[in-house]
């Protein structure tokens, strides 16, 4: 009864509507109506509107309802005893849930990290030019501040760009060689191309599939076999009408390893920059490919969305970690950051914000330089229980936290939130006060730099931050992005390189005003129990 008051009423509507316009109209234009103009005009088209309306109001109710509609799921055929145990053979079972204790002490392992710094081209010689404490920014002429005066820069002294550019002609275009990218983007790619090369040797030297993987596939593709080949046909018709078997993909999709690219470009770049970019860096990683074709990977994902805040990137890094200890795939996370302001426009921007350090504001930030790769494992990854994982150094989640008031706020800085953080994650990694490194990203300012020694001295008391600590960035200045890497991957590299077995690292990021991330390291021992 409703729906006819309701169509009763839209039929009145449209009845009154269109009366009063066609009357109006008779009445400007003098028209003397007809017989069949009433008809016509007052009768019949109301009601043909009103009908064309309710036939539309009709198909959108429909088209709703079917939107709506729960979606029913297809029973899935039942499998063959010889398909359910090759999948069960080549498969993994998913990880149990874990307490809340255990994942707090999940980690990844490092297989490998790479870096370029004005200290050094890789990873080891930019430890070991940190530890002689030689290295230090130097004046620049090439740029001056507001006043005329040269700026404090740190640059990569060996990157030439002249010769870098002619080696990549695919960055220039037309006859006339002009660059289709600034030169603060061409100077990050320079700069990153050395890491991400470095990275790509270290992935291809994980060789390919154990002898446990290659037998279950071939397990699995033994049981899964189309029954037409045991039936005596030739081979070369074998393979037409065999039904495809659901088994046999489901076995080889559980044993195939995961590759994720995180590309880490400075937000600040183009969306046309930072897209043409990120084909550069895709164009270099062809060998990837045949990588992920050799292992039977299930494929390579690539993330470069820009972050705000470098440590934002831990954020991510943090929930991976719990991520993996929910699957059981081999999965492998390579990370690659760059960030430049050792040019005209990164000067510019940091002087027009009040961050670039001159004589009057030596509060300011020195411009600097960097390029970082590190690649992450999870426990899933095959050798790391052999003893072939000495050289490998583990990694747990990273200790977050926000302290309350700014950094950089007058009046002395608070060393609490650091020193809880730091104490955290020296319980993850049971580092004893004798055997302990602290490697972070603090510059020249007084701020961080008390704030980072008197959280360290509250956490391990009676050890010399002095020698315990080094700080990155009184060294290499400000590293922008690329910082979020910088710390960990030479922590990495002193671990590597120290002859202490007991040796274990702490990673500080402290040049934010008001996150703080520490992440726990050590060396990566055959037999200790695996938790992620």
């Amino acid at each position: 009864m409703a729906k006819v008051l309701k169509a009763g009423a839209l039929w009145l509507a449209i009845m009154v509507l269109v009366w009063l316009i066609t009357i109006w109209r008779w009445q400007s234009s003098g028209h003397d109506a007809s017989t069949a103009d009433i008809i016509w005009q007052l009768l019949v088209l109301p009601l043909a509107l009103t009908g064309f309306f309710l036939a539309v109001l009709w198909g959108v109710v429909r088209l709703r309802e079917q939107a709506t509609a729960p979606i029913v799921a297809a029973s899935a055929p039942s499998a063959s005893i010889g398909e359910a145990m090759s999948a069960k053979a080549a498969s993994r079972p998913v990880a149990d849930p874990l307490s809340d204790e255990a994942q707090r002490r999940l980690s990844a392992c490092v297989l490998a990290e790479a870096v370029t710094l004005a200290a050094g081209a890789d990873a080891l010689s930019a430890w070991s030019s940190l530890q002689t404490q030689r290295v230090r920014p130097q004046l620049d002429r090439a740029f001056q501040d507001v006043d005329g005066m040269p700026v404090f820069t740190s640059r990569v002294a060996d990157l030439d760009m002249r010769d870098w550019l002619d080696a990549h002609a695919e960055l220039a275009q037309g006859a006339g060689q002009a660059s289709i990218l600034p030169e603060h983007v061409l100077r990050g790619l320079a700069l990153l191309e050395a890491p991400l090369h470095q990275m790509l040797l270290a992935i291809g030297d994980l060789g390919l599939l154990p002898d446990d993987e290659h037998a279950a596939l071939a397990h699995a593709h033994k049981e899964a076999r189309s029954p037409v080949a045991d039936m005596g046909m030739k081979a070369h018709l074998s393979g037409v009408g065999a039904p495809v078997n659901v088994a046999q993909a489901q076995a080889r999709a559980a044993v195939a390893p995961q590759l994720t690219v995180r590309l880490l470009l400075p937000s600040h770049w183009s969306g046309e920059d930072h897209a043409v970019a990120v084909d550069w860096v895709r164009s270099q990683c062809g060998g990837l490919l045949d990588w992920a074709e050799a292992r039977r990977a299930k494929g390579l994902l690539w993330l470069t969305e820009p972050i705000e805040r470098p440590e934002d990137l831990w954020q991510e890094i943090d929930r991976q970690m719990v991520q993996w200890s929910r699957d059981a795939r081999p999965e492998l996370l390579l990370i690659l950051a760059v960030d430049t302001a050792v040019n005209e426009h990164g000067v510019e921007r940091m002087q027009s914000v009040g961050e670039l350090f001159t004589s009057s504001h030596q509060t300011g930030k020195v411009p600097g330089e960097a390029a970082a790769g590190l690649l992450l494992a999870n426990a899933h990854w095959q050798g790391l229980a052999e003893a072939q994982a000495a050289s490998w150094v583990r990694m747990w989640r990273p200790v977050l936290a926000t302290r309350d008031k700014s950094a950089d706020a007058a009046g002395r800085v608070g060393a609490t939130t650091l020193g809880v953080a730091l104490q955290q994650a020296a319980s993850l990694n049971q580092a004893d006060k004798d055997a302990v490194l602290v490697v972070s990203d603090a510059d020249h300012r007084a701020s961080r730099t008390a704030e980072l020694f008197e959280a360290f001295q509250d956490a391990m008391p009676g050890v010399d931050p002095m020698l315990a600590v080094t700080r990155v960035g009184e060294a290499c200045g400000e590293m922008g992005l690329a910082r979020t890497l910088v710390p960990s991957v030479l922590a990495c590299a002193a671990l590597r390189a120290g002859e202490a077995a007991d040796q274990v690292a702490l990673a500080a990021h402290v040049q934010s005003s008001h996150e703080r991330v520490v992440v726990a390291l050590a060396p990566w021992r055959a037999g200790e129990p695996v938790v992620a």
